[in-house]
C-alpha cells in the first residue's frame, strides 16, 4: 500500500524563500506541490480553489499578511498551516501558545523535516484538535498581543522591524515602496500606503496627500498654501504640502486642533 500524497501550497513574497521550500519539499516523495503564491491575495484565491492539505504560510507580506489570509479564507475553511517567519518575537510566542508548527528563516533542513513529519502525522490522525478552533484561538491571541504593544511590524531587507507609531514623523509613497521617516532614519518597505494607513492609529495619523501620511502629533505649524491647501511643518523641519483631494480631512484636523 502506497503512502498518501499530501497536497502542499507555498505562500511567501520572497522568491528565494519560496525556492528554498520548493527544493526541500521536492526531496520528499509523498509531497505534491500544488502551487506557489507571492502574496496574501494570491494565497486566499489558491486556498479556495486548490484546497491543499497543508499550507506553508509566510507571516509578514504586503497587502494581506499571514493572519489576514486566515481571516479572509475563514478559520472553518483553512487547511492546517506551518507558519514561516523571519522573526522570533511575538509571533513565535503565539505559535507556541497554540501549539502551531513554525519555521524560522532561513529554513534549516533538519528543522524542516522535523516540522513536516509532525504535520503529516497530525494530518493522518483523525483525533487531532480541530484546525478551525486552533486558528480561531491563534487569531484571538495575536489580536491581544497587538493591542497593548501598539507596534507595527514592517519588513526591511528581509528582516522585521517593530516600530512604535509615536516615533514615525511621516510616510511617503515612492514608486512601489513606502518610505517611513523617523527622527533620524528612514526605512523603505514594500507595502502599499493604504495598507500602512489601515494599520496605524487613526486618531494620530492623517492622509494629507495621495502619496503622504503624517503623524499629526509631529505637526508643529500649518500655513495656508495655494488655493486652500496647507503647508505643514513638522517638528523635525520637514515641510509637506497637502493635496486637493484631502483638503476636508486636513481642515477637520486643523479645526479640532484649535
Amino acid at each position: 500500500m502506497t503512502d498518501p500524497m499530501f497536497r502542499v501550497l507555498i505562500v511567501d513574497d520572497e522568491p528565494l524563500a519560496r525556492q528554498r521550500l520548493v527544493t526541500l519539499l521536492n526531496r520528499v516523495p509523498d509531497i505534491d506541490i500544488v502551487g506557489e503564491c507571492q502574496n496574501g491575495l494570491e494565497a486566499v484565491a489558491s486556498i479556495k480553489t486548490q484546497k491543499p492539505d497543508l499550507v506553508f504560510l509566510d507571516v509578514q507580506m504586503p497587502e494581506l499578511d499571514g493572519f489576514d489570509v486566515i481571516t479572509e479564507v475563514g478559520t472553518d475553511k483553512m487547511p492546517p498551516v506551518i507558519f514561516v517567519t523571519a522573526f522570533d518575537d511575538y509571533a513565535v510566542s503565539a505559535f507556541e501558545f497554540g501549539a502551531f508548527d513554525y519555521l524560522l528563516k532561513p529554513v534549516d533542513n533538519v528543522r524542516f523535516h522535523q516540522t513536516l513529519d509532525r504535520a503529516k502525522k497530525r494530518l493522518s490522525d483523525s483525533g487531532s484538535p480541530s484546525v478551525s478552533s486552533q486558528l480561531g484561538a491563534l487569531l484571538k491571541y495575536v489580536g491581544q498581543l497587538d493591542g497593548p504593544k501598539n507596534r507595527i511590524g514592517v519588513k526591511v531587507n528581509g528582516k522585521i522591524l517593530f516600530l512604535d507609531p509615536d516615533e514615525i514623523f511621516w510616510i511617503q509613497a515612492r514608486d512601489d515602496l513606502a518610505r517611513i521617516h523617523l527622527a533620524e532614519v528612514a526605512y523603505d518597505v514594500r507595502e502599499p500606503l493604504s495598507r500602512l494607513e489601515a494599520r496605524l492609529p487613526h486618531n494620530r495619523f492623517l492622509r494629507v496627500h495621495r502619496s503622504t501620511i503624517v503623524n499629526t502629533a509631529q505637526v508643529r505649524e500649518a500655513q495656508p498654501f495655494d488655493q486652500g491647501d496647507q503647508l505643514l511643518i513638522l517638528r523635525n523641519g520637514k515641510r509637506i504640502t497637502t493635496g486637493r483631494s484631502y483638503r476636508k480631512a486636513v481642515q477637520d484636523f486643523l479645526k479640532r486642533a484649535t
